[in-house]
């Protein structure tokens, strides 16, 4: 379900980030089987990051692609079409997503610089399923999913799904929650589709985990995983929801309408920061709660788009029409800062919850319309050509609760070009441009104007490479890439603004698909040279390395099914990590790390419904690391962890 991460994003008083799903391209093709089949490394058609139910793999996920945030910059999409997201789609709407970056971006109708988080909906079927799911941990996490598909008559089916959860996470937090989503589909015709949707998480209970900053150019200290040392009473709790209704409309003659308008509100009602700032190589440290009072994002956005082909004995056209727009309001800020003294991370000590003196909220009002027309051209055995254009009006409105309201304001052309060449049957060339218009990130919890959201920047990605098809079953994909825009982060003071401009280049490598009988394979390894530029570092304030990056990531991830006894498979992944940047002026880092994954499927009969037992544990050698964000903040990394599921398929 993803609660984890829509929870920390909460408690640690940032702007959730918006849930909704846009237009769609629906079909009629009734759902297989729900949970039981759930394997993102038998799914993944490349290493760059393929979600299925709770299961995700691949070098990037929706908040790092490329050493960059999709979800920050604002590039997510459901089927394939545009949505302003404030927070994390619950499962029982998505049924899995895709990183689309180099060349899974070929093609794609409006590419973005920061790459593409593509998320499928969980569609209803045309045949009765009900799906249990059962987690138990890691640690003492309790969850309990179903998710239905429910013919109601003919043209007419509902997909539903619900869940109740007791969270616990490496740093000995926790939270309740529960969820739900419904989502009917009614295709009266082949050629038309509309489908509402509505999906809701509660969460309550959700203690903030200590967040620690360094005092120097050094490490924390190491100390007890899992021991929870914050405050019992820093709980948040809050609200999101999301609905809308996405609809297809076939013409005849190739001509496809696709219409999508939705809703989506987060509303964390309460949320806590836990800060241990100046920490010595002792472990002590100021201890400060950042306490934020109730705040509000939410935002209305949509597609329409107009999608005309064109087919001839080699050569297929594609002409497509687009306009979205968004009007996106938050409310926020108005947080307390209260110092608890000297404190030592990884002691718990009890201290008695202050009163709070909570003050005026800022507001603002992000209102946008892109109009764009988009080419796509395929000639059988020889290659394609992608051609895009849009023309963008943004306006937006901050009113601080004290200061006049200011406006910023852009209008930028956006454009995009992107080329294949079949070279063999089996080898394949591309090469891509993209121009685009980004979300500039979000003050992190710690900044002096936190909360506060930057005006949206310009970004350009470059991007080249091949695909080689070793079989019908087996890609490999090799790339560079020139990812730039402008670079924000916080200051010497603590303050988040734009410090200079971010250049990532890189290589990107993939391996992925059934390398024999039974034994697939997902490998992928990305080496990456971020740079920063800019009066930041023209004045040795800080380096020319963002915080947080890392030089090499590898992943390497198997599933192995036994042909004797196909009932059970087992899997592994291993990720690697080369040092990361710890310090602004680059000094400290942190050491790279290797971590082994196992897990082990058995798959058999509850009566006449397939079930799926799953056995799973993390971080086999129990290696103890730091995790550091782009911000500065330090947290350790999972220790060895245990956890069984259950999950099967009535129909």
């Amino acid at each position: 379900m993803h609660l984890r991460r829509l929870l920390v994003s909460s408690v640690l008083s940032k702007p959730a980030l918006l849930v909704a799903a846009s237009g769609l391209a629906l079909t009629s093709a009734p759902a297989a089987a729900q949970r039981t089949d759930d394997n993102a490394v038998t799914s993944a058609d490349d290493a760059f990051g393929t979600s299925v139910g709770n299961y995700g793999v691949g070098l990037y996920n929706p908040f790092d692609v490329r050493g960059f945030s999709a979800v920050d910059a604002g590039n997510i999409r459901v089927e394939g079409l545009y949505i302003d997201r404030q927070t994390d789609f619950t499962s029982h709407l998505i049924e899995g997503s895709t990183i689309r970056v180099g060349l899974s971006a070929q093609g794609y109708p409006f590419p973005a610089p920061t790459g593409i988080a593509d998320f499928r909906l969980r569609k209803a079927g045309d045949k009765l399923l009900v799906s249990p799911l059962v987690n138990l941990g890691p640690w003492e996490t309790i969850e309990a999913e179903f998710d239905g598909h429910f013919p109601v008559s003919e043209g007419l089916s509902v997909a539903a799904g619900a869940g109740v959860y007791r969270n616990e996470w490496e740093s000995g937090q926790g939270q309740l929650a529960w969820s739900a989503a419904v989502l009917p589909r009614w295709q009266p015709t082949e050629n038309i589709e509309i489908m509402p949707f509505w999906g809701m998480v509660d969460y309550s209970k959700a203690k903030a985990a200590p967040i620690i900053f360094s005092g120097g150019n050094y490490l924390p200290p190491k100390i007890e995983r899992g021991r929870y040392y914050g405050q019992d009473w820093t709980e948040g709790a809050g609200q999101n929801m999301n609905y809308g209704v996405a609809s297809r409309f076939g013409f005849g003659s190739d001509l496809t309408l696709r219409l999508g308008a939705f809703r989506s509100v987060a509303e964390p009602s309460a949320s806590f920061a836990d800060i241990f700032r100046n920490v010595q190589p002792d472990g002590t440290g100021e201890h400060l709660i950042v306490a934020v009072p109730g705040q509000r994002f939410a935002s209305w956005s949509g597609e329409a788009r107009l999608s005309k082909g064109f087919t001839g004995e080699r050569l297929r056209h594609v002409v497509h029409l687009s306009a979205r727009g968004r009007d996106q309001r938050r409310r926020y800020g108005g947080g307390d800062v209260v110092d608890l003294g000297m404190g030592t991370i990884g002691v718990p000590v009890d201290v008695e919850e202050p009163e709070f003196d909570f003050g005026p909220q800022t507001r603002d009002r992000v209102r946008q319309m892109t109009f764009g027309t988009a080419y796509e051209g395929r000639w059988r055995n020889v290659g394609e050509l992608s051609l895009g254009i849009q023309k963008s009006f943004y306006e937006k409105t901050v009113q601080p609760p004290t200061l006049p309201a200011t406006t910023d304001k852009d209008k930028p052309w956006l454009y995009n070009v992107g080329a294949a060449a079949y070279l063999s049957p089996r080898l394949s060339l591309y090469g891509s441009y993209t121009r685009g218009l980004e979300e500039g990130g979000v003050a992190p919890s710690n900044a002096t104007n936190r909360g506060s959201a930057a005006p949206a920047i310009r970004t350009e990605q470059k991007d080249a490479g091949i695909r080689y098809e070793i079989s019908r079953d087996l890609r490999f994909v090799a790339g560079v890439f020139d990812v730039r825009k402008p670079y924000y982060n916080v200051d010497a003071l603590n303050f988040y603004r734009r410090l200079g401009e971010i250049k990532n280049r890189g290589v990107e490598l993939s391996l992925a698909g059934t390398v024999a009988p039974g034994l697939n394979a997902v490998l992928g390894a990305v080496l990456l040279d971020p740079q920063v530029t800019g009066e930041e570092v023209d004045a040795g304030l800080i380096g020319e390395k963002p915080v947080g990056s890392a030089g090499r990531t590898m992943i390497f991830n198997v599933d192995y099914r036994f042909p004797s006894a196909p009932a059970f498979s087992i899997d592994g992944t291993l990720t690697n990590f080369s040092r990361r940047i710890a310090s602004a002026d680059n000094e400290l880092t942190v050491p790279g790390r290797a971590v082994l994954d196992i897990g082990a499927r058995y798959r058999f009969q509850l009566g006449e419904a397939p079930a799926t037992l799953r056995l799973f544990l993390g971080n086999v050698f129990n290696n103890y690391g730091w995790r550091v964000s782009g911000n500065g903040a330090f947290g350790y990394n999972a220790s060895r962890r245990f956890g069984l599921s259950l999950a099967a398929d009535f129909s």
